[in-house]
């Protein structure tokens, strides 16, 4: 049963903001866009992993996709959760292509490909501090700890993996071997931890606690504002400028009109330069609308407020991913 699905992050779509947004011919372009790719690339493996786990029984299999708690003052993000009666495993993905050597004694990872090698962290050690932070936040919550597991899924199946020491192949498994490997954990722990009851406790206060990530993306970079294009983007040519007539945006590049045009932009002020708004700050990102055309465009997308008047200030909704990842109609 898929308790928490997996919503298309929130950084890509900071990305995909930023890389629309950003003025043309911008000397960090190319690093943005190498960064975008890398991201996306393990997002789609976790797609994968999604789908092969997907063939699990519906019945005894609670799974979590994308979770995110606090461990006191630490965050820490999860790829995959999946929580049973009788213990809990964690796997980490990644999309790594070419060859990996997996040295245990280096704890680190080197990669080959086309001729060249680069090394990472060890994705064990930071599936395993997972674990830690995970115990530490069920005790925490008064919850039992139960077996924690955890597994490193290689998503592309065309990567081929080395290991210094054959102990790591309990830990490592290419992404159409995962299943199996999840269905011998599931025969070879046997003593519940917990009744069904209890189970769907915790699956509830994981979901309450999850917090999706909101990372300054304009700070990752040394960006500022000024670096975007600012005015509300036309639909239809991709320019930006739309003008406000009356009811509708015009476009003065194709003439397109639009009623719901500034929604795009006001999602995209929220990614890329605050989680709040207020008119002038709206003004200044849509330049050339008035101050009682701002009010008109701000108030009817019903995003929580505080203040009155002209000291009004806008907030995203709570539930940032579906705000994020939902679509026009």
């Amino acid at each position: 049963m898929i308790e928490k699905e997996r919503t298309y992050p929130i950084r890509l779509l900071m990305y995909e903001a930023l890389m629309e947004r950003i003025i043309p011919n911008h000397p960090k372009i190319s690093l943005i866009e190498q960064d975008y790719k890398a991201w996306r690339a393990g997002y789609k493996g976790e797609l994968q992993t999604d789908y092969r786990l997907s063939f699990l029984p519906q019945k005894g299999f609670h799974i979590f996709r994308d979770l995110r708690l606090q461990d006191e003052k630490w965050h820490f993000q999860i790829d995959t959760l999946i929580l049973t009666l009788r213990y809990i495993l964690l796997i980490e993905t990644k999309a790594y292509s070419g060859t990996l050597f997996f040295d245990k004694h280096s704890e680190q990872i080197i990669q080959t490909k086309d001729g060249q090698e680069k090394s990472y962290d060890n994705p064990i050690n930071q599936v395993r501090m997972q674990a830690w932070h995970l115990k530490k936040w069920m005790k925490h919550y008064k919850f039992t700890v139960p077996p924690i597991y955890h597994l490193v899924a290689i998503s592309n199946s065309s990567t081929i993996v080395k290991v210094s020491d054959r102990s790591l192949n309990n830990l490592i498994v290419k992404g159409d071997v995962l299943l199996n490997r999840v269905l011998q954990i599931d025969e070879t722990t046997s003593n519940p931890c917990y009744t069904d009851r209890e189970v769907k406790k915790l699956s509830k206060s994981l979901i309450k606690n999850h917090s999706p990530h909101y990372p300054d993306i304009l700070k990752q970079y040394s960006l500022t504002s000024d670096d975007l294009q600012k005015g509300v983007q036309c639909p239809s040519c991709l320019e930006y400028g739309m003008s406000r007539e009356k009811w509708v945006w015009r476009c003065p590049v194709c003439e397109h009109k639009s009623k719901s045009a500034h929604h795009k932009a006001v999602k995209e002020f929220f990614l890329l330069i605050s989680p709040t708004i207020k008119n002038h700050m709206c003004k200044d990102f849509c330049p050339g609308v008035s101050s009682r055309t701002i009010t008109n465009i701000l108030f009817p997308l019903n995003l929580p407020f505080t203040g009155t008047n002209k000291g009004r200030i806008y907030h995203m909704p709570p539930d940032i991913e579906t705000f994020f990842n939902s679509r026009e109609k």
